[in-house]
């Protein structure tokens, strides 16, 4: 029992990992227009994952990455600050994520373009 515990927790620390290393190999940091207002994306060392922090807001949200379409789109999910609660969904159309599609929970489109 505890070589399979000692297992498990090797096959974690390796997916987290792997997580942590994917978060970054894309750096999607900088100032981005989302529709007519704006954001800056910046790397959070303390929880792994990419800050927002929305210019007509308070606190920050956090994007983590989500998948990549074999048309080499690159989507991000947004959440609220505890990684509870779902607020929408990044999808950048290039490599650089300079431009793309913000789909809010509500279902609200607008696009994205770095500053």
């Amino acid at each position: 029992m505890r070589k399979l515990i000692v297992q498990i927790f090797i096959l974690a620390s390796m997916l987290v990992s792997a997580n942590t290393f994917s978060q970054r190999a894309i750096d999607i940091e900088g100032r981005y227009s989302v529709g007519k207002t704006y954001c800056t994306v910046q790397w959070s060392e303390s929880n792994n994952s990419f800050n927002v922090y929305w210019d007509d807001g308070t606190g920050f949200t956090i994007i983590v990455y989500s998948d990549e379409y074999p048309n080499g789109n690159i989507v991000y999910t947004e959440y609220d600050s505890n990684g509870e609660i779902f607020y929408g969904t990044f999808t950048f159309e290039d490599t650089g994520c300079n431009s793309g599609i913000y789909v809010r929970s509500d279902g609200k489109k607008f696009k994205v373009r770095k500053a």
